[in-house]
């Protein structure tokens, strides 16, 4: 793996991590969780039928285009599919409104939630569309291609909520209103970000596409389409059913949460969206591809573990950097960043089933864990269902439901990937969890019930906590000198604008 192409997307997540920080600290100072859980519930209910814009196509077209399949012929198909289930998705969601509304004569809990969906069908209609382009370039393995759309999308998010909330040009006065400029901020953002990464997909040869090309796509995703439909409902369930049983204050207070989820698992990102096409790649020898495995392993166990057990013993300051409501739901926080080690660890071993072809096996694993996340969320979340009494936990519920169904998740991939490849992790991959605790037993001591910190006060302790883990991880002989090279190079400005400069000049096709 060539080190600017993760390091491009670590940067990429890194410049995320700022803007979302500033994005979401005017929002939950100036509008507060309740209004962000109202905008969540809006946005969960359209993402409810995101699947019909997907059914396994992005990730079949990752796995032709690694293939080396031709760009120009694999695209026309591809988008003619993605535009037309788009279409669909953008359909069917409104049909669905039509329904609740008109013909069942139901409501929501404010009016604010209606208009947010509404005015978030720009966001619908973008968001397949995008994923489709970035699964071409995730195929192509161009980094600096996927990440400087995203970094301009982060940006004119922030530069929106700033003028909407900071500025106050709409003069809001009821907070929960907020909901409604939240929806136009990522609605605008998102239509830049469709036009951006169509700009730095080009030049696009599109032309009317063989039916058999179109054949080739339905046979590869068909056995991921159960799959895709499941995962949709199952990411998207504990937010309908947080709002249905309790109120939006405590879905801001879990979206919230998941918000410091998704940034981890955004860094995590710069590994496991070069998974499939490295693992795509033509192998003949059993051992080198072992390797590989083992290598990509090793390196998302180093990235994730000290992220997570920093994140862990700080989550109530973490959490209070945004607003001191947030600080009650920091032990769902971190039972959902437990769950997160296990579901990306898994990656790898799902994506070996889709390198190889074998897709059914995939589609399974990613089927059971999202059934296993709807039935735990509907046991663990409301208090009654359909007369059932149940446990009634709530925001705490949801988080306990992600870390089953990752760890059942891991260890069955695991089983699988192992009795089809043999033995392929070595100490050396799973060392750096040992080694991230270690550093952080006299955190645990001094700082576990800290619930106030500032920013830079913060940022000083995990400076400090990852200059040890490297220092350690090279005590330990986990890295080499060669791969600690790596990883300095990583953080090189100047291999790593010379690499952007060098992408950004070959045309895509």
């Amino acid at each position: 793996m060539e080190s600017s192409k993760p390091s491009i997307i670590m940067l990429q997540s890194a410049i995320g991590l700022i803007l979302g920080y500033l994005t979401f600290l005017i929002i939950f100072r100036y509008a507060g969780v309740e209004a962000y859980g109202i905008f969540s519930f809006a946005l969960s209910f359209g993402l409810l039928f995101s699947f019909i814009g997907d059914l396994g196509l992005n990730t079949a077209h990752i796995k032709m285009i690694s293939s080396g399949k031709n760009r120009a012929e694999y695209n026309s198909a591809f988008f003619l599919l993605k535009i037309s289930m788009t279409l669909i998705y953008i359909g069917v969601m409104l049909l669905s409104l039509y329904i609740w509304k008109i013909v069942l004569h139901r409501g929501f809990e404010t009016r604010f939630e209606l208009i947010s969906i509404l005015l978030l069908i720009p966001y619908f209609f973008s968001l397949p569309l995008i994923q489709g382009i970035r699964s071409f370039l995730t195929g192509t393995m161009e980094a600096a291609k996927l990440s400087i759309p995203s970094i301009v999308e982060s940006l004119v998010r922030f530069l929106l909520i700033f003028i909407f909330f900071f500025v106050n040009i709409f003069h809001v006065r009821n907070s929960l209103e907020y909901s409604i400029y939240i929806s136009i901020a990522y609605s605008v953002s998102y239509m830049v970000y469709l036009a951006m990464n169509l700009y730095f997909g080009r030049p696009w040869k599109f032309k009317w596409p063989d039916f058999s090309i179109i054949m080739e796509y339905m046979k590869f995703s068909f056995p991921l389409l159960i799959a895709t439909v499941v995962a949709t409902i199952s990411s998207n369930i504990s937010q309908i059913l947080i709002q249905t049983f309790f109120h939006a204050y405590e879905l801001g207070g879990y979206s919230g949460d998941l918000k410091i989820v998704q940034i981890i698992s955004t860094f995590a990102g710069s590994i496991t969206i070069m998974i499939l096409p490295m693992l795509a790649k033509d192998s003949k020898d059993m051992n080198e591809y072992k390797g590989r495995v083992n290598y990509i392993t090793k390196y998302l166990i180093m990235l994730l573990s000290p992220l997570i057990v920093f994140t862990i013993i700080f989550a109530a300051p973490i959490l209070n950097l945004w607003t001191s409501q947030l600080i009650s739901f920091q032990l769902p926080l971190k039972v959902m960043l437990l769950s997160i080690f296990f579901s990306v660890v898994s990656t790898t071993f799902i994506n070996h089933f889709n390198a190889t072809s074998n897709t059914k096996v995939s589609s399974f694993i990613n089927i059971l864990n999202s059934v296993l996340i709807i039935v735990l969320d509907i046991i663990l979340i409301p208090s009654q269902f359909f007369g059932i009494k149940l446990m009634n936990l709530g925001v705490l519920g949801a988080a306990l439901a992600m870390l089953i169904s990752s760890i059942i998740t891991f260890l069955y991939s695991l089983f699988l990937i192992h009795n089809e490849i043999g033995k392929f992790i070595d100490k050396n991959a799973v060392l750096p969890i040992a080694v991230s605790i270690l550093p952080a037993l006299p955190l645990i001591i001094f700082f576990y019930y800290s619930t106030r910190m500032s920013a830079l006060y913060l940022a000083a302790i995990f400076v400090g906590y990852m200059f040890i883990y490297l220092i350690l991880l090279r005590a330990f002989k986990v890295i080499n000198r060669d791969e600690l090279n790596d990883i300095i190079n990583i953080i090189n400005p100047k291999k790593l604008f010379s690499y952007i400069a060098d992408e950004l000049r070959r045309p895509s096709q």
